[in-house]
């Protein structure tokens, strides 16, 4: 369906526009790495049967995986660790992570206020939240909510040459920055980073004329004023500091008793 072909004529492309680049996955790490300090407690929310970013950080934190896989690639020993949950129900206890970081779950969430009240549940004070997730308004995510699943599942799992398993249907309902700044703040977690990023065609490896219609996508949407339609969602949240809470509790106290 896709010759090899061309997608090697595409990695000729990637290499010509976007060779030394960041993008998607590099840009997340490190804005992980910013906020992980050694020692801490880490929560990968979605993190695959595979624990990739588990794997990653474990030498640094103490890893645990949650997914609603049945299996892990794990034997639970030692860091990183997996058990299988509820995102929108997590079995660990209140104020018990520092840092919570999610890749490409949001958009398959049927309640993302749920899990976001969540994350924030199990942080600790001060803890944060470090998300990417697809922007429900760039070409990928809207093709992919026109497209019937079961074809949407076989399209990308050829593109990608990944097994249909690992293609999940996707809802996007927390997927835009005002939708997700008023989830966020809903579950009393406090914006510190939040914009649109771009990315190469990932979508477009088959076929160099796609390809190149995507770059020039995304050198339109790099534009400040195009920024909503980027393709991907970065975000850090800060759950209030146990300080902050006292402070603000204060004020409406002494607000109180001045207007008695």
């Amino acid at each position: 369906m896709f010759s090899q072909r061309d997608r090697q004529k595409c990695e000729v492309l990637y290499q010509r526009y976007y060779a030394g680049r960041k993008f998607h996955d590099s840009i997340y790490r490190d804005m992980i790495r910013n906020h992980l300090k050694p020692g801490s407690r880490l929560l990968d929310a979605g993190c695959g049967r595979h624990l990739r970013f588990c794997r990653e950080f474990a030498p640094v934190a103490r890893v645990v995986g949650v997914d609603l896989e049945q299996t892990f690639d794990t034997n639970n020993q030692g860091s990183p660790f997996a058990v299988r949950g509820d995102l929108g129900a997590l079995p660990f206890p209140s104020g018990y992570f520092d840092l919570v970081i999610s890749r490409s779950v949001i958009e398959h969430l049927d309640d993302p206020p749920r899990v976001f009240r969540e994350f924030s549940r199990v942080l600790k004070p001060g803890g944060k939240v470090v998300f990417i997730t697809p922007n429900k308004y760039d070409y990928v995510s809207l093709i992919a909510a026109w497209t019937p699943y079961r074809l949407h599942r076989f399209l990308v799992s050829r593109i990608f040459q990944v097994s249909e398993d690992d293609v999940f249907p996707t809802l996007y309902r927390a997927n835009t920055v005002p939708t997700m700044r008023t989830a966020m703040k809903a579950a009393n977690l406090i914006e510190r980073e939040l914009d649109t990023i771009n990315h190469y065609p990932a979508y477009l490896m088959f076929s160099p004329v796609l390809f190149r219609l995507g770059v020039a996508y995304e050198r339109l949407t790099s534009s400040k004023r195009l920024r909503a339609l980027r393709g991907s969602i970065v975000g850090v949240f800060e759950k209030e500091r146990a300080q902050q809470s006292q402070s603000i509790e204060r004020r409406a106290v002494s607000a109180a008793v001045g207007a008695s």
